[in-house]
């Protein structure tokens, strides 16, 4: 078979069937870094460029019944050590991978391991901590003790003498082959966290709080070459042509006294500050800084160990660290470079291989290959170990091994490709129930490779045993229709596979879906009318509407009743308008249909169809009076076919149309001399009045409350009292208004002669 490049056609049965509808098309397509690092890598590597190929072939070679992986370190017959905790123990392992207790030390975390130019190991324990020398033999004794609480590194130069790095003083110790050793340089940091030789023989320390890293002489004499904008240097590595690489890193923690691994906490109890939170990775949050720039520096004094967990799965008494991370590049003229840099994960371990800079992460175990380069560097997410923390790496000839914690393991990567691999998508929300289109990527497959794709679906947000089976294989390029069952959550896997030492390349993914187009939704529906209140009111009922009041009605059959802000404008006849709010979770233009019948009726008469606008005013004269109700009808049917066009209804609460004003009458009258008193007697067939106002003859207007104090009811008496009138005739007014505006006036006609008024 010839190799062939895969290359996509984006062709959906939907985009083929027919008109545009607002129900469209969606397409949920994955192809770069940060896309694809949301998902789960298993066997699989993921270059910066956005390309999926087969991982170095991994395999778990040694795992104890330890908690944590701390240190590692390998001895000149091949032999592989791991240091553990919290039970202080050191494994063996050998060229066959077979492995055996080594050492129990009487501390509980074994954070420094170096093997010396005699075979023997040397042990760093904490805390409290001392070297330990043990013979290949498993013979044991105390070679050095520095008096201090944390062992963190340990190496040995060329004349064979160990440089133990210790906290929480910071302090650097050298030892001679004898077991006799001092103080050699006291950094006034809290702790020197790394130690490592450059090409000149001298000594250089990373440290914690100031992130700085020394380089010491011989002769004790140190000079800092860096600061990073991180608290911690936490590794250092460096080649022979001189370049340093620094794997630096902190947390938002701030400032405070050293709280590092400690032992176990009983049954039951959590550690304070340890928490269970998901990490999403996002491109921003991973890919590399622009060279030179560096995260915001935090100040921190406590190391990396001790950071709140992310994990659900921490073991008692271990927090995992979630702050950032960075990879440093120090060249010989002392120029430097920022080649990596991220906001979400801490880098811990660090090798070097062949001008490539192997780093691994707190984030599922990751393990990174970086090639620096003056015209751009090249990263490759090499594999996921699925651990909570990779905490070292070591390099044995052309194999990697990654030491982990939570639970304790050693990995062995190697530079030969594996045959398998699985790529898991994120889960896609499509926000509805949703039918699936086609499945379309691209990518290489050289021969005795290929690439199978398999999607399953599901209602539930994560994955779990309601979801349906997987799907497939799907093996086009150009376009598979999916036959996952319609739902809301959808996800893909690919599976690499490859019977020779080529690997196919997977690009880029896309999968189609539409929506079900779902019915609008009222919201609410509300009654009003736009005239305004007139002067003292009292009481009332949503029924009768105030002019310038609003019933509202919600699709949760709650109803609401507000009133206007009074005024003292007198009202006119004013009209019913009706408002709705509507949406519509498809995001389709609606239209309306308002229809109305009286409380005595049973058909609805439709008032107006087509209607585009959210409201509509009914002029009170179009209708006899009476007690209405309305219903608004809408539809989604300019914006779907008509067999998937969906439609939602609404009543409004009952209201009044008043078209027949109150009538006034004068029930009694009498005159005094010159001063008179008329009884008037105002009625409305249907609305309750609301005000009344009086007037002399047609002059000025004023307000008047009825004999019982609130003008509020169908029927109300009124007394107007004129304690004196010229003599000749006089005319008093009294004009009612009713709720929905209509205006009703009666008179009272008097007549004052001259000689009453003479009277005394």
């Amino acid at each position: 078979m010839k190799p062939c490049r895969l290359s996509w056609v984006l062709v959906t049965a939907f985009a083929l069937s027919a008109p545009l509808w607002a129900v469209e098309t969606s397409f949920w397509q994955i192809g770069s870094f940060g896309e694809f690092l949301q998902g789960k890598l298993s066997s699989v590597s993921l270059s910066q460029d956005g390309n999926l190929r087969l991982a170095p072939a991994s395999q778990v070679v040694f795992s104890p019944e330890e908690a944590l992986a701390l240190s590692l370190a390998r001895g000149p017959e091949g032999n592989l050590y791991v240091g553990t905790g919290h039970q202080g123990k050191v494994f063996r392992m050998d060229t066959h991978h077979r492995s055996k207790l080594f050492f129990t030390a009487q501390e509980p975390d074994i954070f420094a391991l170096a093997v010396g130019p005699d075979g023997a190991v040397y042990v760093g324990s904490s805390p409290e901590g001392k070297v330990y020398r043990v013979a290949p033999d498993g013979n044991s004794k105390v070679f050095y003790d520095p008096n201090t609480k944390y062992i963190w590194a340990m190496t040995f130069d060329g004349e064979g003498r160990l440089y133990v790095a210790t906290g929480d003083k910071g302090q650097i110790f050298r030892v001679d082959p004898s077991g006799k050793g001092g103080l050699f340089y006291d950094s006034k940091q809290n702790h020197v966290m790394c130690l490592t030789l450059d090409r000149d023989g001298n000594l250089l320390a990373g440290t914690v709080p100031n992130g700085l890293i020394y380089r010491i002489s011989p002769q004790g004499r140190a000079f800092v070459i860096y600061q990073a904008s991180l608290p911690e240097i936490h590794a250092l590595a460096t080649d022979s042509q001189g370049h340093i690489y620094a794997a630096a890193l902190g947390s938002a923690l701030g400032k405070g006294s050293p709280e590092l691994l400690f032992p176990p906490t009983p049954s039951g109890l959590v550690p304070a500050g340890v928490t269970t939170v998901t990490v999403t990775a996002s491109e921003e949050a991973t890919k590399q800084a622009p060279k030179g720039q560096n995260p915001p520096a935090e100040a921190a004094t406590t190391p990396s160990f001790n950071r709140p967990a992310p994990s659900a799965m921490a073991m008692p008494g271990f927090q995992i660290p979630q702050g950032r991370g960075q990879i440093v590049e120090i060249r010989p003229d002392s120029t430097t470079d920022t080649l990596w840099s991220s906001n979400t994960e801490s880098i811990f371990g660090l090798a070097l291989r062949d001008g490539h800079v192997l780093f691994s992460t707190d984030s599922d175990g990751r393990i990174f290959d970086l090639v620096p380069n003056p015209e751009g560097d090249k990263l490759t997410l090499l594999t996921e170990t699925h651990e909570s923390l990779a905490t070292r790496l070591l390099m044995a000839g052309s194999d990697l091994y990654v030491a982990t914690s939570n639970i304790a393991k050693l990995f062995r990567v190697e530079t030969a490709l594996t045959h398998e691999g699985t790529y898991e998508s994120p889960v896609k929300d499509a926000k509805f129930i949703s039918h699936w289109g086609m499945l379309v990527w691209r990518g290489d497959a050289p021969a005795e490779t290929s690439l199978e794709f398999y999607t399953r679906s599901g209602n539930s947000e994560r994955p779990d045993n309601t979801w349906s089976d997987w799907a497939g294989p799907y093996r086009s390029a150009n376009s598979t229709a999916i036959q996952s069952p319609p739902a809301r959550y959808i996800q893909w896997k690919a599976v690499f596979h490859s019977s020779g030492g080529e690997t196919p390349v997977l690009d880029e993914v896309t999968v189609s879906y539409l929506n079900q187009n779902l019915a609008p939704e009222i919201r609410s529906l509300s009654v009003s009318t736009s005239g305004e209140r007139t002067g003292p009111t009292g009481g009332g009922t949503p029924s009768a509407l105030t002019p310038g009041a609003t019933i509202s009605v919600s699709a949760g059959s709650s109803v609401g009743f507000g009133l206007p802000t009074p005024t003292t404008t007198k009202p006119g006849k004013t009209p019913v308008t009706l408002n709705w709010v509507t949406d519509d979770p498809n995001g389709d233009t609606l239209t309306y249909s308002l229809y109305i019948k009286a409380a005595d009726e049973q058909t609805w008469h439709l008032l107006k169809d087509h209607l585009q606008q959210a409201s509509y005013t009914i002029e009170p004269n179009t209708l006899p009076d009476g007690k209405y109700v309305a219903r608004l009808v809408a539809s989604d049917a300019e914006s779907n076919p008509p067999e998937l066009a969906r439609r939602s209804e609404l009543l409004s609460a009952p209201f009044w149309i008043d078209n027949t004003p109150p009538e006034v009458t004068v029930a009694k009258q009498t005159l005094h001399g010159e001063s008179a008193e008329v009884h008037f007697l105002a009625e409305d067939s249907t609305s309750p009045l609301r005000s009344a106002e009086t007037s002399l003859d047609g002059k000025t207007w004023r307000d008047i409350l009825s004999d019982d104090g609130i003008v509020d009811s169908r029927r109300e008496t009124f007394t107007v009292k004129i304690p004196r009138l010229d003599p000749g005739e006089h005319i008093i007014l009294l004009r009612a208004y009713d709720t929905a505006g209509n205006a009703g006036v009666g008179k009272a006609v008097l007549y004052v002669s001259g000689e009453d008024k003479a009277k005394p």
